[in-house]
């Protein structure tokens, strides 16, 4: 009476245990598909970090200027600002160029004589550099204002005569010298202007002519003077062939001062407007 349901309960669950099986893999081959189809659709909508980021790097790019073709520009791309040089190029050249000016030179801090001579300088440049330049200069020498005669009642002006024997009073100057100019630089006035120069340093002998007396009571005679002039002084450029220079010369010469040998020297400020010529 038991056997039959027993039996039948068995052969239910038997037929139960595969179809559960069989299901199983079934559904799981079911979810793996999907679970790729939903990843691979992730990844084309959503794409990479870096992805995303690459069109911008390559717009940022594009938009780049582009550099000159100067070495020292792509030096400085490769360090600090500060690499690059205040100068990167010369615009204004004088290699080979002869400059004319007409010179004007006054000496300061004389104790009797104050020079103002008035002449021409002619300068070959022989490169950016180097130079060799001639001058003259004609002028008077007026009686500096520094000096009093003084007696025991009182103090006056001195009268020329009385300064006749005193060295200073000259009349005449000339000379070659060579020049070398170092230095090449710009300087901006408010970020509106540029004004381009170079400094220089010159050196060279001298010829003078001076008046004098060979004491307190003869007359006042001529008398040629050698001695030498060094120079330091800068040339500001406005153009290809226009410059102004300013400079400061001492001249050292010899003398004699009441029948003594003597060392005088001048200190003189000079200046004018000189013109360049010849081919660049």
């Amino acid at each position: 009476m038991i056997a039959p349901p027993i039996c039948a309960a068995l052969a239910l669950l038997a037929a139960a245990t595969p179809s559960s099986t069989t299901s199983n893999p079934t559904s799981s081959s079911n979810a793996t598909p999907t679970t790729a189809a939903n990843t691979t659709a992730t990844a084309v909508s959503e794409p990479a970090p870096a992805s995303r980021q690459a069109p911008a790097e390559t717009v940022a790019m594009n938009e780049l200027p582009a550099l000159a073709n100067d070495p020292a520009v792509r030096i400085a791309m490769h360090g600090t600002p500060a690499s690059l040089p205040p100068v990167s190029s010369q615009i204004f050249r004088i290699g080979g160029r002869l400059e004319a000016q007409p010179m004007f030179q006054f000496s300061i801090g004389d104790p009797f004589f104050r020079s103002i001579l008035l002449g021409l300088r002619v300068e070959q440049h022989l490169d950016e550099r180097w130079s060799l330049a001639a001058h003259a200069l004609g002028g008077a020498s007026l009686l500096s204002a520094q000096i009093d005669v003084c007696t025991d009642s009182s103090c006056s002006s001195p009268e020329a005569g009385r300064l006749r024997s005193t060295p200073g009073d000259i009349r005449m100057m000339s000379g070659v010298e060579v020049g070398w100019a170092p230095i090449y630089g710009k300087l901006s006035l408010a970020g509106e202007k540029t004004i381009h120069f170079d400094a220089y340093v010159s050196a060279g002998p001298e010829i003078l002519l001076e008046r004098i007396a060979p004491d307190a009571v003869s007359g006042t005679a001529s008398r040629w003077a050698l001695g030498g002039r060094v120079a330091i002084g800068e040339r500001i450029f406005f153009s290809n062939n226009f410059l102004l220079r300013l400079g400061a010369s001492q001249v050292l010469y010899s003398t004699r001062v009441r029948g003594h040998a003597e060392w005088e020297r001048k200190l003189s400020l000079e200046m004018g407007v000189a013109w360049l010529f010849g081919g660049r």
